[in-house]
């Protein structure tokens, strides 16, 4: 619906109950929400107040200032268009020095980010980055979940976004004359999304059913996708970057001649935090089909290198297959990550806390609140006389 503007004043509207300032500058119309509103602007006559004129004017007068400051200033203030450009060439130089960061894959998903923000909050690329400010932001939050995006979702593309002012890309905006500082981003509650509960016995059957028929299909990538997620809980990420030799070889005791394959890799979301490596064994019997998978996908030729050869196809695949195959999962956006999920639960139920963190790689406060249902752990019904004396 098009939203129709009263005038009140010069320069000051009112659409429905809400009041805008407008002003055009060089046949460019400029429009900002006013930062009072209510009573504070429109007293009970239907009168601007005193305050609100005199707000007015310092934003028109600063609106002439601004453009006067672009064009005359050494420093200027991008567009989105040009920060954009500005950052994926910035990030280009950092990962000469930083050890390969930012990754070209985080450098893509914080321009499909931004560009995403820009739109929902109904602006052009065309605009200065300026106008991206913390009410922009909040208003693209409140529509977002409004029309059904969940909270740690929304939240997620806003930080995602405001990675492109990183402290390390500011050096670099300032030597090629641009005035950017970091994006304000406004205070809102309860964004860490839900903790995790784990999924009924029939899910959790539906999915080892599934899991079982992947063996019996001729692309063996399939099977080995899912196994790098449900035996080993690793990330999608790391499962698609894996390679062979992150399995290695290690003797069961110094008297024990016996040799044991362990998986040992650190993750790559962990890397520059905690840097903590992954050292966990590997079945026997899982080994012994995960070598037989590696021959028939080596069949068809040596592959890129990794593990999983066109690991983002193999998980597209992967996804669509499990949420037909499990209903409890239909409606899950990732639905192989459910895997990781399930295997550092059961860890944790059967084994405690240490081991689930040993396996995932990340600390135990992570783990009993995205992967661990913590609430249902008793494993049978105590009285506090057994435990205590």
């Amino acid at each position: 619906m098009d939203r129709k503007f009263k005038k009140v004043a010069k320069g000051i509207y009112l659409v429905g109950n809400t009041v805008f300032f407008r002003q055009m500058v060089d046949g460019k119309r400029e429009m900002e929400k006013a930062p009072m509103q209510g009573l504070l602007a429109i007293d009970q006559r239907g009168a601007p107040t005193k305050e609100l004129k005199r707000a007015y004017q310092n934003w028109a007068v600063g609106r002439i200032n601004e453009k006067w400051e672009v064009q005359n200033s050494p420093e200027r203030i991008p567009t989105f268009a040009e920060l954009i450009a500005a950052y994926e060439q910035a990030a280009a130089d950092e990962r000469i020095k930083n050890d390969g960061r930012p990754k070209e894959r985080t450098v893509a998903n914080t321009k499909k980010a931004f560009k995403q923000l820009v739109a929902g909050c109904g602006l052009e690329l065309t605009e200065r980055y300026t106008k991206l400010d913390r009410e922009a932001i909040e208003g693209y939050f409140v529509k977002a979940v409004k029309n059904g995006m969940k909270r740690v979702s929304a939240w997620s593309y806003v930080m995602s976004a405001k990675a492109i002012t990183a402290r390390w890309a500011l050096p670099y905006y300032e030597r090629h004359g641009m005035r950017v500082e970091s994006i304000a981003i406004p205070a809102i509650k309860n964004r860490k999304g839900c903790r995790y509960e784990r999924p009924s016995d029939e899910t959790r059957r539906k999915v080892m059913e599934w899991y079982a028929k992947l063996w019996d299909l001729e692309d063996k990538r399939l099977w080995l996708g899912a196994t790098l997620m449900l035996q080993f809980a690793m990330r999608n990420s790391d499962a698609r970057a894996a390679k062979w030799e992150w399995f290695v070889e290690r003797k069961k005791g110094t008297e024990d001649e016996t040799k044991e394959i362990y998986l040992r890799y650190v993750p790559e979301k962990t890397k520059n935090s905690s840097a903590r490596h992954v050292m966990w064994p590997v079945h026997e019997e899982t080994w012994r089909k995960m070598q037989e998978a590696r021959a028939a996908i080596e069949e068809d030729g040596p592959g890129d290198g990794t593990i999983l050869p066109g690991g983002s196809y193999v998980y597209v695949q992967l996804n669509a297959s499990l949420r037909d195959a499990v209903p409890g999962l239909k409606d899950c956006g990732k639905a192989c990550y459910e895997l990781r999920k399930l295997r550092i639960d059961a860890e944790y139920r059967k084994n405690g806390a240490e081991r689930a963190s040993a396996l995932s790689g990340d600390n135990i406060n992570t783990i009993t609140f995205y992967y661990a249902d913590v609430a249902d752990v008793a494993a049978a019904p105590a009285r506090a006389e057994d435990l205590i004396v």
